[in-house]
Order: structure tokens, then C-alpha cells, then sequence
């Protein structure tokens, strides 16, 4: 006989589900495995170990500790790293002038907003971390839920940490005499080790030392930005550039640019992966995202404005280290050195948040049975998973290029956001009439979804004519997924 679920366990399951009477007598015992069916009457089975690592609180649930300022903090980290400083010289080269590059900085910051916003809406209906993972899992199926995580695990966190961590050595200042490859190597190595080690302990430890940081380098980006635009002769640089632009390229050449730019603003979600440890997550869990989205996309489009009209085009066109150029040229070699050391700051700053942020994705995976359940935390604290994430990374280090670390997180993590965000037009998210998680339903995740697929195949078959390595590197992660997959150590799983 089958009745609705007891009114003492109405926060396990979701609306609609009926459980087994003989599960849940009048005790709290539990049979090791838990049975009940959703809403539409179909059939729902999970391992006791998955169903307590979702829906009950057991003794490895993490204490909410971070707090508003940390999650604004993590996401800010997130998001600035070598991108904003980098970009534009290529941008400028492909697309032949300063307004249209700053355009595409505009709409890619318009993309994001809208991401943080659709993020915040599947975030107040599931205050879990685990990210991509947890909401694929639960709307469409464990396999989806189990490829985003596999994504996260070597592309979207591991990638773009080895990425960063690369691109970090090339900042360091000459003096340090950091030539060799692998000098640079190790430097890189060693920079996720201590990112790495600033995490195994304590949570609001790491969280405290990594606020410190992002303050640094926030009010270090406001004092450019204030010599900058005291410095500019903006009506006559906005004429020079429209009197010098070059005839506009064809639209995949914008989509390529756009997909460039966008993976600048990568990390506007991060608080997701955090949820579960955050302080009233259900607020500021979306909040975090909206406030420091808006925040990052400012300072953004104000950086890039300076750094496109402060000089000649031809002085900056083309150069990858278009911020000392700039620098260079407003501040002279002082000023020069010091945007240098701040670049080398966020990217640091970077692999601390994704190493923060990243572990907490494959614990939750680990406590549904989709990974071994030695990364499950005693006490909170993920160091099992956190060393496994910089294992992985500094691997990652050893093998790959930067170029074909970029491409390939680049596509992957544009697929996985997009499948993601088009979540909220399934039962399990989409609301109901009159209540539905984002402003302008279903408009906004749609548009944000086709959008985001739409430029992550342009640019990615762009890339394919020049290189085939990026998509071949992409395809192995998709097909390694589905092999692990069916070796899960949990082949139960949440259904």
C-alpha cells in the first residue's frame, strides 16, 4: 500500500512524490534501499548511501560557513583571470576595430548577466552544492548530471586551472629569470600546490585568506581604471579608431571572437558549486552571482575601453600582452611592472577559487555513487577531492599546450552551461504559472541556452579548420565519461 509521503518527512522529496509505507512506519528506520514515485506516477529507486547523500542530513554534511562576502568574493575570483588582460589584442586583429571588439565585450557581459540570473533561478529550488552535475541528474537524467560533472572534472575546472596556473609564469617579472620550460613548469606546479594547501584545512580559513586577495586586486584594477580614464582623450581616440576601422569580417569570425571573450566571463556561476556551505543560500547563493556578474562586467567594459583607445591601434593590435602595452604607455615602465604583477595576482587568485570550488562538484557525485566514496569528506572539508583536483591539474600542466587547454574547456563548458540553464524549461525547475524561478520565462534561459550552444559550434568548427586538436580532445572527454559512467561504482544511482 502506498500513501503520501509523512508530513515529518515532507523536506525529503518533491512535490507529488508518494514513498512505500513500509519504508517509513512510524520509526525513522530506513531499509537500505529507499522507493517512491514522482508526481506523474513514474517509478523512483536510490541506494540508501545516494538517497542520504541528497535528501537527509547525515553526519559529512558541510557547515554553512561562507557567508555573502565569500561567494561574492569566489565568483569575482572566478572570474577575472588572464582573459580581460589578454583578449583584446586578438579581438582587435580579427575584427578590425576598437568599437566592435568593446561591442562584443558588451553583449558577452549581457550573455552573463543573464546566465547569473537563470544559475540563481535553478539555485533557489535546490540549495545543494554540486553545480552542473546536480541539476542535469535531477531534471534529465543521472547520465547528463554525470557528463557535466566528468566535464567539470577534466575540462571546466582542471583545464582552467592548469590554463591559468600556464599563463600565471608568463606574468612573473624578468628579474625572476623564470626562463626554462621547465622552470616555468614548476613554478605552475607549485602555484596549485599552494593554492591547494590554502583550502585542506579549515573552509572559513581558506574562504578569509582568498577575500584578502580579491580586495587586492580589485582596488589594484580601480586605480588603472582611475589613471586610465583621467589620462584618455576619449573624443579623440573614438574618431581616430572610427576614421581607422577596417571593413567588418564575416559573422563566424564574431561568433569565434565572441566565444573568445565570453570564456573571460567564466565563473559567473561559481557560487553553485558552493551552495550547500552557504549562509542562506537560497538568497545569496543568486544573489552573490547577480551582484558580482554585474560588478565583474563593469569593470570589464571599463578596462577594455582603456586599454582599446589609450594608444594607437597599431601599437596594440594583434599583441597578446595588450595590458603592459597600455600600461607602458600611460605609467611608463612602473606602471608597466605593476598591471604585470596584477595580472600574475588574479590568475593565482583564479586557481584558489577553482580549487575551492571545483572539489565540492565531485564530492556530491561521489555521495549519489557516481564516484568512490573515499572523496566523501569526514568533517566537511573535501581534501581528498581537493588533492585529486590538483593532481589532475598538474598533470594537465605537464602534457598540454595553452592554446589547446583553451579551446577545449572553452567549447566544453559553453555545452555543459547552456544544457544546464535549459533545465529551467523542465518540470523539475520550470515552476509553475505565476511562479516561475527566472523573470521573463521561458525567454531568457531559451535565448541564453541556443545562444550560448550557438556560438560554442560556431567558434569550435571555426577552430576545427585550423586544428582539429581542440575537438578531438573534446570528443575524448565525452567518450571517457560514458565509459566511466558505466563502471560507476553505484549502478543504482538516483533515477
Amino acid at each position: 500500500m502506498r500513501h503520501p509521503a509523512p508530513a515529518i518527512y515532507t523536506n525529503l522529496f518533491s512535490a507529488g512524490d508518494v514513498v512505500d509505507r513500509r519504508i517509513f512506519p512510524h520509526s525513522d528506520a530506513l531499509l537500505p534501499v529507499v522507493v517512491w514515485t514522482g508526481p506523474t506516477g513514474e517509478p523512483k529507486t536510490a541506494g540508501l548511501q545516494s538517497f542520504l547523500g541528497d535528501r537527509l542530513n547525515s553526519t559529512t554534511k558541510p557547515k554553512r560557513t561562507i557567508g555573502m562576502t565569500s561567494l561574492v568574493c569566489l565568483v569575482v575570483a572566478n572570474m577575472i583571470g588572464a582573459g580581460v588582460y589578454t583578449t583584446s589584442g586578438y579581438s582587435l586583429q580579427a575584427l578590425g576595430s576598437p568599437i566592435r571588439v568593446l561591442a562584443m565585450w558588451a553583449i558577452a557581459a549581457i550573455i552573463a548577466i543573464a546566465g547569473a540570473i537563470c544559475y540563481g533561478g535553478l539555485s533557489r529550488q535546490l540549495v545543494r552544492s554540486g553545480g552542473e552535475y546536480l541539476f542535469l541528474s535531477r531534471a534529465v537524467h543521472p547520465l547528463a548530471g554525470f557528463m557535466a560533472g566528468w566535464i567539470s572534472l577534466l575540462a571546466g575546472f582542471t583545464g582552467a586551472i592548469a590554463f591559468a596556473a600556464t599563463t600565471f609564469v608568463n606574468y612573473l617579472p624578468a628579474q625572476l629569470k623564470i626562463d626554462s620550460d621547465e622552470e616555468k613548469m614548476l613554478v605552475a606546479v607549485a602555484l596549485i600546490a599552494c593554492a591547494a594547501l590554502l583550502h585542506l584545512f579549515r573552509t572559513g580559513t581558506g574562504a578569509i585568506g582568498q577575500n584578502i586577495l580579491v580586495g587586492i586586486k580589485l582596488v589594484a584594477i580601480s586605480l588603472f581604471i582611475a589613471i586610465g580614464v583621467a589620462s584618455i582623450d576619449w573624443p579623440a581616440q573614438f574618431a581616430a579608431s572610427a576614421s581607422a576601422a577596417a571593413p567588418g569580417p564575416g559573422i563566424s569570425t564574431y561568433a569565434n571572437q565572441l566565444m573568445w571573450i565570453s570564456f573571460s566571463f567564466a565563473g559567473f556561476n561559481a557560487s553553485i558549486y558552493v551552495a550547500g556551505e552557504a549562509k542562506l543560500g537560497r538568497r545569496t547563493v543568486r544573489r552573490s552571482m547577480l551582484f558580482a556578474t554585474l560588478g565583474v562586467s563593469l569593470l570589464y567594459l571599463l578596462i577594455n575601453a582603456i586599454f582599446l583607445f589609450a594608444t594607437a591601434t597599431d601599437a596594440i593590435v594583434g599583441r597578446g600582452d595588450i595590458a603592459a602595452v597600455v600600461a607602458d604607455h600611460l605609467g611608463g615602465e612602473s606602471l608597466g611592472l605593476a598591471v604585470q604583477l596584477l595580472v600574475a595576482l588574479s590568475l593565482a587568485t583564479s586557481v584558489s577559487a577553482m580549487l575551492q570550488a571545483g572539489p565540492r562538484v565531485y564530492v556530491k557525485m561521489a555521495e549519489d555513487g557516481m564516484l568512490p566514496s573515499w572523496l566523501i569528506p569526514g568533517d566537511g572539508v573535501p581534501r581528498t577531492a581537493i588533492l585529486v583536483q590538483a593532481a589532475l591539474a598538474t598533470l594537465l600542466v605537464c602534457v598540454a599546450s595553452i592554446q589547446d587547454l583553451l579551446d577545449y574547456t572553452s567549447f566544453l563548458l559553453s555545452v555543459s552551461a547552456a544544457a544546464t540553464v535549459l533545465c529551467l524549461l523542465l518540470p523539475r525547475f520550470r515552476g509553475v504559472p505565476g511562479k516561475r524561478p527566472v523573470i521573463l520565462w521561458p525567454l531568457l534561459p531559451a535565448s541564453f541556452g541556443m545562444v550560448t550552444l550557438g556560438i560554442a559550434v560556431i567558434g569550435c568548427l571555426y577552430r576545427y579548420q585550423q586544428s582539429p586538436t581542440s575537438l578531438l580532445l573534446s570528443l575524448a572527454v565525452v567518450a571517457s565519461g560514458i565509459v566511466v559512467y558505466s563502471l560507476r561504482p553505484n549502478r543504482e544511482g538516483l533515477r
